[in-house]
């Protein structure tokens, strides 16, 4: 496993050995990144890594608890703890290869257990594009631990932490620390991502199966109607059980998912000044009113309200 400080010495950020408040306790601590100018639709503000974190362990030990004003996520790597809130009625276990999702205003305590250490990778993010994914159930305050790969399957684990550096790397790359509407797109899509992971409990055959059935639907241009006969052709399945089985491991059928690829798209595209209904019908809707419609069942707004907001 590489090393925080290797990583921030190839990515960028800034790396820290911190002392705890506990003797011969240490952590190695990357902060990725930290925005300062916010985007007022929505943005990915901070994030870390932290090796051997003893997370919120004063909070726990005194019973205390705290609350945000931005949403969080911390995916456990490796070790185990728990974790409450007002709402649970006892102390959550958690371990590697569970998400903590934190949500604004919202107190709550978390870490491992006493004498112990975890790994974790986190991100915060905040604004109206994710409070209406959180109205639609797709973050659920009363979920706040889900479970994305076994504690015993490092393959899954490393998978959904490439995920994590795949939304956040780029902010870096950039080496002006500032988020863009496109690190917004990649964050809902890993969220979206998540979310058909936890609400069914796939087996690692199911997974690859259905990263592959996405990987396919991506490929295929969003101005044209999907094939979907010779799409489930290609995974030796007729077309229904394609679809049965799409919808059963990911909580969407193709035509939901397509939907939201068109859409993550629509947000690209409304930066530039291209008109609006041009938009609409070179991703594949017929009409105007049916891509408005669609747009904002899915992020809460029009397009003409995003793009407001965005050139705002």
């Amino acid at each position: 496993m590489e090393s925080l400080e290797s990583l921030c010495g190839r990515f960028g950020g800034k790396f820290s050995r911190q002392r705890g408040a506990w003797p011969s306790t240490s952590r190695d601590y990357w902060l990725i990144f930290e925005a300062l100018h916010p985007i007022s639709v929505g943005y990915v503000s901070r994030s870390s890594q932290i090796h051997s974190s003893w997370g919120m362990r004063w909070h726990f030990e005194n019973r205390k608890m705290r609350s945000l004003d931005y949403y969080s996520l911390i995916f456990i790597t490796r070790g185990r703890g728990l974790y409450y809130d007002h709402h649970t009625e006892t102390d959550l276990e958690v371990s590697a290869g569970d998400l903590i999702c934190v949500f604004p205003s919202k107190s709550h305590a978390y870490g491992p257990r006493p004498g112990e250490s975890w790994d974790e990778i986190n991100v915060e993010f905040v604004g109206p594009v994710f409070d209406s994914w959180m109205g639609v159930g797709l973050l659920d305050p009363s979920q706040p631990i889900r479970s994305l790969a076994a504690s015993d399957s490092p393959e899954n684990i490393d998978y959904w932490l490439q995920r994590f550096y795949e939304v956040v790397l780029p902010i870096v790359e950039t080496n002006t620390f500032e988020p863009t509407l496109s690190d917004t797109g990649r964050m809902v899509a890993l969220i979206a991502e998540m979310s058909d992971t936890w609400q069914t409990g796939t087996c690692d055959t199911d997974l690859t199966w259905m990263n592959e059935a996405k990987r396919r639907l991506k490929e295929l241009p969003l101005k044209e109607k999907p094939d979907y006969e010779w799409l489930a052709g290609s995974f030796c399945i007729g077309e229904q059980a394609f679809r049965k089985k799409f919808k059963r491991l990911s909580g969407l059928t193709p035509s939901e998912y397509r939907s939201r690829l068109q859409i993550e798209a629509a947000c690209h595209l409304l930066i530039s000044e291209k008109p609006i209904k041009e938009i609409g019908y070179d991703l594949g809707f017929g009409s105007y009113y049916y891509f408005s419609r669609r747009f904002k069942q899915l992020t809460g707004m029009t397009p003409g309200q995003y793009r407001k907001n965005v050139t705002a």
